[in-house]
């Protein structure tokens, strides 16, 4: 058979189809390896231990590398002569046609698996669409309570929240949504009850708690909305909190003003305050820091913790939750800074705080009664920080004013219900200021407010300070220029005009007037 082989392919490749069924079953075991001719580029090579096979390659010159290829027309004898022939023909075809066939069945392969893919993603997706749809069937059959629909919003979106925050939304849609609407379905639920409710807690002094459980209740509702619990024409989703109104008390309406009877009531410190009258919240003056830290917090009952953090939050601007969280980990003595992680922010962005003079009192006097990891500890649980609630209640329970034209049975009664509370009837007025009632809210307005006048109104600054979020958009992203030199001198001046207060002395920056410091170049 060798001899046959060499004089077939002694002859060329100008004759093609030479081999027959019967030369190839002729073909021994002993033979493999052996190459045979069929002409016109196909060659054959023989193959098997135990049973003879051929396989054919065709030989041709790629049109576009000019390379010599081969690529497989098949194997006898799985397949005929004629079954390879036209394999072979069909190549050379593409070969004259300027088609590598090689490239091409690897486009044709790339182009079948891509197919495959879109095929396995089409099937997948029509699957997520069945099993989507097989859930709203199920959804629907359930129909879901308002209680399901709050259950899942705190799983999701609830875990996601401060533990406080979360803690306190779970009680007020307990105490105040579940029993009125929580059994209603979703689709059938009518808000009348829910604000009938709501009303009532107004007219009970609860109008805050009642805006804070209606906006809840629209939160959950436009979280479920966008899920699909909730129908888009619900009344749930138009539930708005009341609006204040915007007419003027009647001391501020233009034919009853006057200008020296309201400087008389606001003092002097007032003056320069473009409508701040009957603002949410306020600023306590250097003159009532004064009277705050120098006579009113040493003669106060209040527990130091809640001395310190008055303090604390006046000398530095964070917020009441931040303050009571504080851990002592978060805090460097030596190096006068704090940290805060980002998970303790509301922004949650890492926060860092420069301590002056003033602010480092506080700490190392909690440093000297140092219980757990918190900075202020809870007076009785073990490893606990002290309540907001609680520094906030003791500073309400220590203020009582005679309010404008009240009537003395009615101040009386008055009295005689805030006497009931053990801390007023230690300090009754011990915390009343000069101009008026104050809480722990306005610590934060009030470091921020006297920042401004200790550093000129360098407001950039302050915002900082008070980690307020950035203006700048996407410019932020890309600037890291922090001002840490420019917060520290802020927060040091500010710290030595309280320490100042602190000693009784009004601050020089207090009495000054129209005087610019700490202004940046």
């Amino acid at each position: 058979m060798s001899g046959y082989s060499f004089l077939l392919e002694g002859m060329g490749m100008a004759n093609e189809n030479r081999l027959t069924e019967k030369t190839l079953k002729a073909i021994k075991t002993a033979q493999h390896g052996e190459r045979v001719n069929d002409g016109g580029g196909l060659v054959g090579q023989v193959r098997g231990s135990g049973s003879v096979s051929v396989s054919f390659v065709y030989q041709f010159r790629s049109p576009d590398t000019s390379k010599q290829r081969e690529i497989g027309c098949g194997a006898w004898p799985v397949d005929s002569l004629a079954e390879i022939r036209a394999r072979r023909n069909t190549y050379r075809e593409q070969v004259r046609n300027k088609i590598d066939p090689i490239e091409l069945r690897r486009q044709n392969q790339a182009d079948l698996e891509e197919a495959r893919r879109q095929e396995h993603n089409r099937r997948l997706a029509a699957q997520r669409e069945a099993d989507a749809a097989a859930k709203a069937v199920a959804a629907e059959a359930a129909a879901p309570t308002m209680n399901t629909l709050f259950a899942q919003w705190d799983e999701l979106h609830g875990a996601t929240l401060d533990a406080h925050w979360r803690a306190v939304r779970q009680s007020h849609w307990r105490c105040h949504v579940a029993p009125v609407i929580g059994l209603l379905k979703i689709k059938e639920v009518d808000t009348k009850p829910l604000l009938d409710h709501l009303d009532r807690m107004r007219l009970d002094g609860n109008a805050v708690t009642a805006n804070k459980v209606l906006t809840l209740v629209r939160q959950v509702a436009k979280w479920g909305k966008a899920r699909g619990y909730v129908a888009s024409g619900s009344p749930l989703l138009e539930l708005d909190p009341p609006t204040k109104s915007k007419d003027p008390k009647a001391q501020q309406k233009a034919e009853n003003f006057d200008a020296a009877a309201y400087l008389a009531k606001h003092g002097d410190e007032a003056i320069g305050e473009d409508g701040e009258d009957d603002k949410a919240g306020r600023a306590l003056s250097f003159a009532e820091l004064v009277e705050l830290l120098h006579n009113k917090l040493p003669a106060s009952t209040q527990a130091n913790t809640g001395k310190s953090m008055i303090c604390f939050m006046l000398a530095t601007g964070v917020r009441g939750n931040q303050a009571v969280r504080l851990r002592w980990n978060w805090v460097v003595l030596e190096k006068r800074l704090i940290i805060f992680p980002a998970g303790s922010m509301k922004a949650r962005k890492m926060h860092h705080v420069h301590l002056s003079d003033f602010a480092l009192e506080q700490l190392q006097k909690m440093a000297a009664i140092r219980t757990g990891d918190f900075v202020f500890p809870a007076p009785i649980k073990e490893n606990d920080h002290v309540l907001r609630s609680n520094v906030g209640n003791d500073i309400t329970a220590r203020q009582f004013y005679r309010q404008d034209g009240e009537r003395e049975n009615a101040y009386q009664a008055r009295l005689a219900k805030r006497l009931k509370c053990r801390r007023a009837r230690q300090d009754l007025d011990r915390y009343n200021l000069s101009a008026g009632k104050w809480t722990l809210y306005d610590l934060r307005r009030t470091a921020a407010t006297r920042l401004c006048e200790v550093t000129g109104a360098d407001w950039d600054t302050i915002k900082r300070v008070l980690a307020h979020a950035n203006d700048h958009g996407v410019t932020a992203r890309y600037v890291r220029f922090s001002q840490w030199e420019d917060r520290c001198a802020a927060l040091n001046a500010l710290g030595t005009a309280q320490a100042e207060c602190q000693a009784g002395q009004l601050p020089d920056v207090a009495k000054a007037s129209n005087q610019v410091r700490l202004k940046q170049a």
